[in-house]
């Protein structure tokens, strides 16, 4: 059977498969089919777009029919759910009870949804929604530059969940930050990172460096959550794919005429890593970080998946768990937080240059040290250890990490692969095995 959408869930434990029928789930491993609904006796018509919940029983579906009219639909009853799914519309669904929880209808076709604790984001050409999902309320509607590939990556945790799309300016990436607010303290007791004597407060015409719980309450309140809104500028050319860790403290960044796959310090904007691409390398559509993040994938649209290592001893100072972290902004290719008020958004407002990027350990991203630029970058940058070329050049829909060296991929004629790789004896990723959608 034909397939609409395939996507890995959030940890690569699960392959959603959307159809004209309905959806299938299939376990990594074993590679097996889980799960196979039929929808039809539903009316809901065909699915184009099925993103799931980890491993449970919620689903976020998007129908391939027409375009749904909000103008003739308005005096429709609210009790009521649109049958057949259209492309504009977007359904939460329970399929331990077979029933639609709640209905969500745009102005304009879904390009890429995406699921997270308590959250769901919903991408458009020019908006990206941030719904909550304990009482389906809007925390925020965010413009972007003509985004037709529906980039966005999300990160989620107990306490931080964070969200990075392309940003209206090209070159430039917008992340999200939204933490639950739990009494004084934006983290609960069990997951408090900070002692109260780091929360002291500093003059900020002295300050580069911040408290990481400082930034984290210096947005504004939505919902049940504190929210910051960074501006990144990261590249000169339009971002063609972007990719956070599992843990959300790394972001991976492309762009559509850049020589080089950078690695970002998600909170300092920070660049420590920069990967190099290399000829006929084609456009990255996808980066991927494993749980570990010890390694980056990459897709281009070759097709050609590759995999680089990641330097541990640059992201060591990285980590959200670290009572001892500061937050540098020194170095950073932030150019806005959204909140004036704090003594991070003043020091932003009063204290940094936005128009170019500073210094990195990387380079310089100065106008005037344009080359010295490059060469510093390109001295500095690694290449990949072991690509993977599919077979009659059919495109990658989609990969995942798993347990061990192993990646999963779906292409596009329906086939999902496992793949397994070691560094040490060969650069080529070997298939372990494979299965038909």
């Amino acid at each position: 059977m034909s397939f609409n959408d395939a996507r890995f869930n959030q940890d690569g434990t699960c392959i959603c498969v959307a159809n004209d029928h309905g959806f299938k789930i299939l376990n990594t491993n074993p590679l097996v089919i889980t799960c196979d609904r039929d929808l039809r006796n539903k009316n809901v018509g065909s699915i184009g777009i099925a993103e799931m919940l980890y491993r449970s029983n919620l689903l976020a579906l998007v129908g391939n029919g027409e375009y749904y009219d909000i103008r003739k639909g308005a005096m429709r009853s609210v009790h009521k759910f649109i049958k057949p799914w259209k492309q504009n519309v977007v359904t939460v669904w329970d399929d331990k009870k077979h029933v639609e929880v709640v209905q969500l209808v745009f102005n304009d076709s879904i390009l890429n949804i995406k699921l997270m604790h308590d959250m769901l984001v919903v991408v458009l050409k020019y908006r990206v929604y941030v719904y909550q999902m304990s009482d389906v309320s809007l925390l925020d509607c965010s413009s972007t530059i003509y985004n037709l590939l529906g980039i966005v990556s999300t990160s989620s945790s107990k306490s931080l969940n964070i969200i990075a799309y392309p940003g209206k300016l090209r070159g430039t990436v917008i992340v999200q930050l939204y933490t639950k607010l739990k009494g004084k303290s934006v983290f609960s007791e069990e997951d408090e990172l900070f002692s109260s004597e780091q929360n002291r407060e500093t003059p900020v015409n002295c300050m580069e460096t911040f408290d990481l719980s400082e930034v984290l309450e210096s947005g504004e309140e939505v919902g049940g959550y504190k929210k910051v809104v960074l501006k990144m500028k990261l590249h000169r050319s339009e971002i063609t794919a972007v990719g956070l860790s599992p843990n959300g403290y790394l972001l991976a960044t492309s762009s559509q005429e850049g020589q080089f796959i950078k690695l970002f310090d998600t909170l300092s904007g920070e660049l420590i890593q920069v990967f190099r691409k290399t000829n006929r390398f084609g456009r990255v559509t996808k980066c991927l970080i494993d749980k570990d993040s010890r390694w980056l994938a990459v897709v281009t649209d070759r097709p050609k998946l590759y995999v680089y290592e990641i330097d541990q001893e640059a992201i060591r100072d990285c980590e959200f768990g670290n009572q001892r972290r500061k937050v540098n902004f020194a170095n950073s290719c932030i150019v806005d937080i959204n909140n004036d008020h704090s003594n991070v958004g003043k020091y932003f407002k009063m204290y940094k240059y936005s128009m170019t990027n500073p210094a990195t350990k990387c380079g310089y991203d100065k106008f005037c040290n344009k080359i010295v630029n490059k060469t510093v970058m390109l001295l500095n940058s690694f290449t990949y250890i072991c690509s993977y070329r599919p077979m009659n050049k059919e495109n990658i829909l989609d990969c995942a990490f798993m347990e061990g060296e192993s990646m999963g991929v779906v292409l596009q004629s329906g086939k999902a692969l496992k793949l397994y790789f070691n560094p040490c004896k060969s650069t080529q990723l070997k298939v372990l095995f494979y299965h038909y959608l």
